[in-house]
């Protein structure tokens, strides 16, 4: 009897660690709003890891919870620790890295006491310099697969509830797509069109992706997709290197009965990706410069996601026409100088030593700032043209001291209209020199 119940005992414990799996809601919340920061088309919620702040990224597309060896999180402290090696995206071979068990993580009002995460120890990886803002990490399947999850594009907050149906309003005209988890990752069809050719295409829905889509051409016979005209581009790095391919635009794409038209969207050559191809009948991903555009409720426990468009759905397609990569390089002390005469709590009170009032005062402030420098230039592009190099620093940019900037304020620069005219003064060698840029729209 004794031990009957002692094995009793250890069935009930087991299965209350596993009842507690994953992140748990406060007992007396049924739903909870999480703030998210939105920059350059990545989603950036604040988290904390074993008790240090940090930012992670959060990508549908990814499995595992990541981490990367960066400055920012040499002080946090991880659990369990066994050397791995790790694949991703990109052109070289697999990253040393560690698998860490029975961390705590929080993510507003949410707690996991055992989350498993991988530590990616190539300093490469480090998505901060392309988002202008430090991100420390990735989290994807583990934030969405307990609970429904509603992502506002346009407030940036997170709603989180035991049932999808509190996130829907009765009068919001959400239509409902299944989807297929696979790998822990959401795949869904959706309708896409070049010329006549109308197909049911199989994407993975990536918000850890900026672009509109990502078509695998050829990926089976009956999706040979190659639009005309059409721009060889840098699309992004991934953990295993630099990807390449082509960009251009497809007449439509559609999630459920809500369409975009005309959309950009990139190629990524075959080598860049060669495993993603053994997914049965994939044929690219969505990222978040379509997802963006829709409300959308993901519902992972029964696999479906609601989507309705919001007031994004007609935007236009943009493109950084330049063909410059531009990224943040760090940060560095410059001087600022104040005319305290302007701010009226000032003017009346700014005395000299000998007791009169001073009608002209200047206050010089330093200050750290951002600073960006061009990491790469596409051939024969108006970057190209304006004598622009690999490591040039930023300076001004039509006449906006750039250390005042943020990154999308800087690339905003760059999509502007066909035929427009940038000034870009930048420091090379330690000059400064002044150039002229005229953006041209290949993909019109």
């Amino acid at each position: 009897m004794k031990c009957r119940l002692t094995f009793l005992i250890l069935v009930l414990l087991v299965l209350g660690v596993r009842a507690q799996e994953g992140f748990q809601l406060p007992e007396h919340r049924k739903k909870i709003v999480l703030p998210f920061t939105f920059v350059q088309n990545l989603i950036i919620v604040p988290v904390v890891l074993n008790g240090t702040p940090l930012n992670f990224m959060l990508d549908t597309g990814v499995e595992h919870t990541l981490l990367f060896s960066l400055k920012d999180t040499d002080n946090v402290r991880l659990n369990q620790m066994e050397a791995v090696k790790v694949r991703g995206l990109g052109n070289l071979d697999a990253i040393d890295a560690y698998s860490s068990e029975n961390n705590r993580l929080e993510i507003g009002p949410m707690t996991d006491l055992a989350h498993k995460l991988y530590l990616i120890l190539d300093e490469r990886v480090n998505i901060s310099t392309s988002v202008g803002m430090p991100i420390n990490g990735i989290i994807g399947y583990h934030f969405f697969k307990s609970y429904s999850v509603r992502i506002d594009f346009i407030k940036q907050k997170i709603t989180l509830s035991k049932e999808v149906n509190k996130l829907m309003k009765r009068r919001e005209p959400f239509a409902e797509i299944p989807l297929t988890l696979i790998q822990n990752k959401p795949y869904l069809h959706a309708m896409t069109a070049l010329g006549s050719k109308v197909t049911p295409a199989f994407y993975l829905l990536d918000t850890g992706n900026t672009d509109v889509a990502w078509l695998f051409p050829n990926s089976q016979p009956a999706f040979i997709f190659q639009p005309h005209p059409f721009v060889d581009d840098y699309l992004g790095r991934g953990l295993s290197g630099d990807i390449y391919g082509q960009r251009g635009r497809i007449d439509s794409i559609a999630l459920g009965p809500y369409g975009v038209k005309r959309p950009l969207v990139a190629f990524p050559k075959g080598d860049f990706i060669q495993h993603l191809l053994q997914i049965n009948g994939r044929n690219g991903s969505l990222g978040n410069e379509l997802l963006k555009r829709f409300h959308l409720v993901w519902d992972y426990p029964n696999q479906k996601i609601y989507v309705y468009p919001n007031a994004l759905i007609k935007a236009p397609f943009l493109y950084n026409m330049s063909g410059l990569e531009i990224v943040h390089s760090g940060l560095e002390w410059v001087t600022e100088t104040k005319d305290l005469t302007t701010q009226s709590i000032y003017a009346k009170n700014v005395f000299s030593n000998s007791g009169q009032r001073i009608n002209d005062q200047i206050k010089v402030l330093f200050a750290l700032r951002p600073t960006y420098v061009v990491e790469l230039v596409r051939v024969n592009s108006p970057g190209d043209l304006a004598g622009l190099l690999k490591g040039d620093q930023l300076y001004k940019i039509n006449g906006y001291l750039c250390t005042s900037l943020t990154l999308d304020q800087i690339n905003g620069f760059l999509k502007m209209r066909d035929g427009k005219t940038v000034e870009i003064e930048y420091i090379r060698n330690g000059k400064t020199f002044t150039t002229t840029l005229i953006l041209k729209d290949l993909l019109p």
